[in-house]
């Protein structure tokens, strides 16, 4: 009887751990909406990633600019 009884509050105590890691995991991972959204990295605006241009910088460092920060770098290049 008493095993039963440890193998009953076993049984729960893993489901609740269960249950609390994956609340923990979905609190910790951002809402699908805001991961296509990063700033350009001049004007420091939010875009979604479709309209930014992105650049890797050295091995690891992601950079993106928007259509009007690069038209603006263009034009200061053909001045020079």
């Amino acid at each position: 009887m008493t095993l039963s009884i440890l193998a009953f509050f076993s049984l729960l105590m893993l489901i609740a751990i269960i249950f609390y890691g994956y609340g923990f995991i979905m609190r910790s991972t951002k809402p699908a909406l805001q991961n296509d959204i990063e700033p350009c990295a001049i004007c420091k605006k939010q875009f979604e990633r479709q309209q930014l241009v992105e650049r890797e910088i050295g091995d690891s460092k992601l950079m993106y600019f928007c259509k009007a920060c690069v038209i603006r770098l263009y034009d200061d290049v053909s001045k020079i």
